[in-house]
């Protein structure tokens, strides 16, 4: 097996954003926003599962291979229940999720609704330590053999607001600090998970009978870690074809174009491109996702009582 300088492998984990407080940012929110808030859970839908794969910066060895499968549904009528897995791998180090997500879902006034969620989380990080070649061998990051792995639970809690096709969206992914083993030592951060939040909002625009443009925005911030934003527009034809464009901070660009098989299978691609960080020596980031789902039935508004008359 190769052989690496630790140095070398500890500042390649820096550049790739996987240090174990941060999460990969996948672009399957675009068409599941549940993947990234429990609120949206059995919200739309009577059932759904997505499996995404993504592989990122495909020309650098050792580079993030991400795997996602996602499930929610209305557990009764205005309660969702859902989770997700998520393997998260990049070189010798490994990142395993668990989600449940519970949803419960209010009519506050006509056409105004209040989703509110939460999550319970286990996280598991691994670093492989096999056949590193270290200058210091008493290296305390050493002393637990060739495997580091830390579990860590967690909760999480998201407040959805909904007005016709506008989302608004505030979520805390993980409400606690799980400290790492090795806190306080030069290898503070690599897995310890931190506190982080985002804000979401979509909106969408029918142009046409058949014509849609739907917005997103996210934000995310995590403690220790530099805030990301994305910025998304889709165009949607009948809800059967769609394409978009995203712009992500760094100077990263992405596309997404999907289509729905019999209204109930759905087909997803994304492409993002660094063209200024790396000059295109990085390669580009692919991502794939197929899913299944049941729309929920329609359902009669609720009529506000005018207790004036």
């Amino acid at each position: 097996m190769r052989k690496s300088n630790l140095t070398i492998f500890l500042f390649f984990l820096s550049l790739t954003g996987l240090l174990g407080q941060q999460f990969p940012i996948l672009d399957n929110y675009l068409i599941n926003p549940s993947s990234i808030s429990p609120a949206f859970t059995g919200k739309y839908y009577k059932f759904q599962t997505i499996l995404t794969h993504r592989s990122e910066w495909t020309k650098l060895s050792g580079a993030p291979v991400i795997g996602n499968i996602n499930l929610d549904g209305q557990l009764a009528k205005n309660i969702g229940l859902g989770g997700n897995i998520l393997i998260n791998k990049a070189g010798r180090v490994k990142n395993l999720t668990f989600n449940l997500n519970f949803a419960y879902h209010l009519q506050v006034a006509a056409d105004h609704f209040l989703s509110f969620g939460i999550n319970a989380a286990c996280y598991q990080n691994s670093i492989d330590l096999t056949d590193l070649l270290v200058s210091d061998p008493t290296d305390p990051l050493l002393t637990g053999g060739d495997k580091i792995t830390e579990t860590y639970f967690n909760v999480g809690a998201s407040l959805l607001y909904n007005w016709r096709d506008l989302n608004f969206c505030i979520s805390f992914p993980l409400l606690f600090n799980n400290n790492s083993f090795y806190s306080g030592s030069s290898y503070d951060r690599i897995l310890t998970m931190d506190r982080n939040w985002l804000l979401y909002a979509n909106y969408a625009v029918n142009v046409s009978p058949d014509w849609r443009l739907k917005f997103d925005f996210l934000f995310r911030n995590t403690q220790f870690s530099s805030w990301t934003i994305d910025l998304s527009t889709l165009v949607n034809y009948k809800d059967n074809y769609w394409f978009g464009l995203m712009y992500r901070k760094n100077n990263i660009l992405g596309v997404t174009a999907g289509l729905s098989i019999i209204k109930s299978i759905i087909l997803n691609y994304n492409y993002e491109f660094n063209g200024f960080a790396m000059q295109g020596l990085g390669g580009g980031t692919h991502e794939i996702s197929i899913g299944y789902r049941i729309k929920s039935s329609e359902t009669k508004p609720l009529q506000i009582k005018d207790y004036a008359n």
